[in-house]
């Protein structure tokens, strides 16, 4: 048995709507299991899921939910991660205080883990979220924080003594002196939602201080909107504050004590020997020559290891080949790899393929293709459509307009990037296409590429970079991802969206579609045009967005629209809830009548809502913040606006929205007027 460092991939953990219930139900049977039972849930999902959150250093791709043998081992890497993530993410801080006692009974087990959950405990009262993060603010946000302070200080009559020694403290721990910004610019800048919740709970801590409670002044409640966070995000930060206030009082808040570093966490494992060689990367390559016509038959396994090889040799594999640590060259000469229901592996190998084939490898039926810890440089394809492709920890180049054509894919942790692209033809992408039930990217980053599927996909974690394309078969999910850097248009259709960044060039902005598709928590900036039809959005911000055409059958919650242009809606089904319209100021010479929302009513249109939402510092000359409009007879409301605030919005109408209109009959001279919408139980909807 020998021991390995361990590393915890927690940076997309809290995102699958299950995470949190797979940690609260592995504290729940680890904390109580025998090792009699402990061999029955090894296969269980949620153990599969919160133990292979821990990876070997060296050593990503063994599963440790595999590897680790008894309950002791679970228990311990268990504990671990919980240190991990109590300063990550508000739920998870919330099941974690409620399920301590439950976490308190490894106290029994050994002295090692008591020692862990002493940790823990400390980790946990010094103050959730910050003790992780409040050390590693940028200075531009330690100016946005004294901001913060500054500017809710002055909407309280007076405040409380803790309130001053909690900013005191604070400031002094952080080093931050007196700075004057733009709030809300410089909050709409902040690249990290993270970073924005530590801030945010910051802020509330602060206004909790002033009575104890979240009583708080309608001054402080329009601070705490500039966030751009939800209701229920909102309401989450102050339930943990709540709770530190109960566990500890206003102690709980001095969380300015030292937290141990997170120390280096190793595990006794005893591991097959095939799976425990380090990486042979370094070790000397031999040039070789190899045979003229080389045949792996079936039930054959084949390793070619340590080598430099110009290929040029025809190969047939019926069986297993696999490539360790070689340098594979490539030319015009090479006869394409023959795939006969076998299986290839590039381990460790970097490959480069200067070739007019149409591709390196070829098959008349399902065949698997490895590519781990690699290097490719290619010209044309790395593989036909009948294979499964796997590619791990490698970074590709390629100038093929078909990088992949295969079956099932699965990308892990890699980085692929098309070299065609020239600023004259941004169609020239990369091709990855796929014809399989299987389309997986997680942890990667793709430059310049062109995704086609005709099956699911799931991508998680990625990125993309400038151009990029997609088009999907059918409904597939992209969560944790960022698009960003864009100079061409995307479109996004059958998707669901969370937890994403679409962030165009600023100086090459970008159009982008989506057609029923789920979109929530994700942000869109500095993108020239958004089209939706049938798609539902929820907690989430669109920023700097010239215009917004909006068809038929759109949803959305808890909005921010900040400083967009203009916004159309057309064929109506478009609902608006609980969502913020904010900052945006009309050129009076350039857009003298521009509207910033209008509908464009049609007789077969379906009603419209607008409810519970926010209007503010929306400036427009004779036009109007909200106007219907309508090019023929039509006999029903249409629009519905109820429960809304405008506030600082002005106009050089009596109204700041237009609910009437009217129309011409054929074959009449006069005009017919029309009422289009209702309005009821606004406020400030009139201009005064």
């Amino acid at each position: 048995m020998s021991q390995y460092e361990v590393d915890f991939n927690i940076e997309s953990f809290g995102k699958d709507e299950n995470d949190i219930q797979y940690l609260k139900t592995a504290i729940e049977n680890l904390s109580n299991e025998s090792e009699k039972q402990f061999q029955n849930i090894k296969d269980e999902k949620w153990f599969t899921r919160i133990i292979d959150l821990a990876t070997l250093s060296n050593k990503k791709n063994i599963r440790m939910s595999q590897q680790i043998s008894n309950i002791a081992q679970a228990q311990d890497i268990l504990i671990e991660l919980l240190k991990r993530l109590s300063a990550t993410d508000v739920k998870i801080d919330n099941m974690l205080l409620n399920s301590m006692n439950q976490i308190e009974q490894l106290y029994n087990h050994t002295e090692k883990l008591a020692l862990k959950v002493t940790d823990l405990k400390e980790q946990m009262i010094y103050g959730i979220n910050q003790s992780k993060n409040i050390n590693d603010l940028k200075d531009i946000e330690k100016k946005v924080l004294y901001s913060l302070f500054q500017e809710a200080s002055k909407t309280f009559e007076n405040t409380s003594t803790e309130q001053q020694q909690f900013a005191d403290n604070l400031f002094r721990y952080l080093q931050i002196e007196y700075s004057s910004i733009n709030l809300t610019e410089s909050i709409n800048q902040l690249d990290s939602v993270a970073i924005k919740k530590v801030l945010l709970q910051l802020l509330l801590e602060y206004g909790f201080l002033n009575n104890n409670n979240f009583k708080v002044n309608n001054g402080f409640e329009e601070i705490v909107e500039m966030f751009d966070f939800g209701n229920k995000t909102i309401n989450e930060i102050k339930d943990t504050i709540q709770n530190i206030y109960q566990l500890r009082g206003i102690e709980g808040f001095s969380w300015f004590n030292p937290v141990p570093k997170e120390h280096e966490y190793f595990i006794d494992l005893e591991i097959e020997e095939y799976l425990d060689q380090e990486s042979e990367a370094f070790i000397e390559r031999e040039p070789v020559t190899l045979e003229t016509i080389l045949v792996i038959n079936q039930n054959e396994m084949k390793v070619i290891k340590n080598k430099i090889i110009n290929l040029s040799s025809i190969i047939t594999v019926k069986g297993r080949l696999q490539f360790e640590n070689c340098e594979i060259n490539i030319n015009d000469n090479f006869v394409p790899i023959s795939l006969q229901s076998g299986t290839l592996e590039f381990i460790n190998c970097h490959v480069k393929a200067i070739s007019n084939k149409e591709f390196l490898i070829e098959s008349d039926n399902i065949c698997e293709i490895s590519i781990i810890n690699s290097n490719f440089k290619t010209t044309t394809a790395i593989c036909n459509d009948k294979n499964n492709l796997i590619i791990s920890n490698c970074n590709i180049e390629s100038n093929a307009k078909t990088l992949v054509f295969c079956n099932n894919l699965n990308i892990i942790n890699s980085e692929i990037k098309g070299l065609l692209y020239i600023e004259s033809d941004p169609n020239y992408l990369i091709g990855i296409k796929t014809e399989g039930e299987i389309i997986k990217l997680e942890n990667t980053n793709l430059i310049n590429i062109e995704f086609q599927t005709t099956n699911t996909c799931i991508i998680d974690n990625c990125i993309f970079e400038h151009y990029c394309g997609f088009n999907t078969g059918r409904d597939g999910q992209i969560s944790n991802t960022k698009f960003k850097s864009l100079k061409g248009d995307i479109t996004f259709g059958d998707l669901k969206i969370t937890n994403c960044e679409v962030i165009s060039n600023k100086t090459n902005f970008c159009k982008l579609s989506a057609f029923n598709c789920i979109i929530e928590d994700t942000k869109f900036e500095n993108i020239n045009g958004i089209t939706l039809a049938d798609t539902n959005v929820k907690n989430s911000t669109i920023y700097k967005v010239l215009e917004l055409d909006m068809h038929e059958n759109n949803r959305f919650e808890s909005i921010v629209f900040d400083k967009c242009n203009s916004i159309s809606l057309y064929e109506g089904n478009n609902k608006f809830y609980n969502s913020t319209f904010s900052n945006n100021t009309y050129n009076k010479e350039e857009n003298q009548s521009k509207s910033f929302i209008k509908y464009y009513i049609e007789k077969k249109d379906q009603l419209n809502i607008i409810e519970g939402c926010l209007f503010k510092n929306i400036i427009v000359s004779n036009g109007f913040v909200l106007e219907l409009t309508c090019f023929e007879k039509i006999k029903d409301i249409r629009v519905k606006i109820e429960n809304c605030i405008f506030k600082n919005c002005k106009s050089e109408n009596q109204s700041l929205v237009k609910l009437e209109d009217f129309y011409y009959p054929k074959f009449s001279k006069n005009s017919r007027h029309l009422i289009l919408g209702q309005e009821k139980n606004n406020i400030g909807i009139e201009n005064i």
